[in-house]
């Protein structure tokens, strides 16, 4: 089935996906992931997304971003994937593709799931049997919300997700509450939930399916949610 066609307006939250080509590994030792952190970092101070929660997994990462102006979007994946590919295949001494193919973007809705999405990226490592916790895993988002204490090009990468600022009156009850959050959320239906709906390219409410989802042609128009979450607070 032909993938739907982008969603490319500013303003708007995509949790953003890309594998490696026939799911081999894209990060192959602690430069390669410092190197794939540091052009996000130059691409975002270039055209301007503001980028909320990331994982990087060996062989694909996941992002949360939100794009400043209309067709940016699109920009920011093609140049980052470019510029890593290139430096993987000279630094490993290899041709050929790096990516599996074109990257997904599923539109988010940032009322009633956003924070969701964001916990879901941080969660892979755990998923994917990799550590027992997703404070074990050093490649993602998630060490920002739950500690002052950052690399400063992690710090200089994220924008605080709004709704995060929502679960405490200060750091430290928010950083408590957020991993209180990440653990409920482990559960396997509320995860499942998450992942069907990204597949189909929009992750929200019925609401808002019904407001986005004609911009997405191949999405089927029986689409509905299975369910929202169980509220943070």
């Amino acid at each position: 089935m032909p993938l739907p066609p982008r969603i490319n307006l500013p303003n708007l939250p995509f949790h953003i996906l890309n594998r490696g080509n026939n799911k081999e590994p894209i990060f192959v030792d602690v430069s390669d992931y410092k190197y794939f952190l540091s052009l996000l970092l130059r691409f975002k101070k270039e055209l301007l997304p503001k980028i909320y929660n990331f994982c990087l997994m060996p062989n694909h990462f996941h992002l949360l971003l939100e794009p400043s102006s209309k067709g940016s979007l699109s920009k920011i994946i093609q140049k980052l994937t470019l510029a890593y590919a290139k430096y993987f295949n000279q630094k490993y001494n290899r041709v050929g593709h790096v990516w599996q193919g074109r990257f997904r973007s599923s539109l988010v809705d940032k009322e009633n799931y956003f924070i969701y999405c964001g916990l879901y990226i941080e969660l892979n490592p755990v998923r994917a049997g990799l550590v027992n916790k997703p404070e074990d895993w050093p490649w993602s988002s998630y060490h920002y919300y739950i500690s002052a204490k950052n690399e400063n090009i992690i710090n200089n990468l994220i924008d605080d997700n709004p709704y995060y600022l929502e679960l405490g009156p200060d750091p430290s009850s928010r950083s408590d509450n957020y991993q209180y959050q990440v653990n409920k959320l482990m559960e396997e239906e509320c995860l499942n939930n998450i992942r069907n709906q990204l597949e189909k390219g929009i992750l929200g409410n019925l609401e808002f399916q019904e407001k986005y989802k004609v911009l997405y042609v191949s999405i089927n128009s029986s689409f509905r949610t299975q369910g929202r979450p169980k509220k943070l607070l």
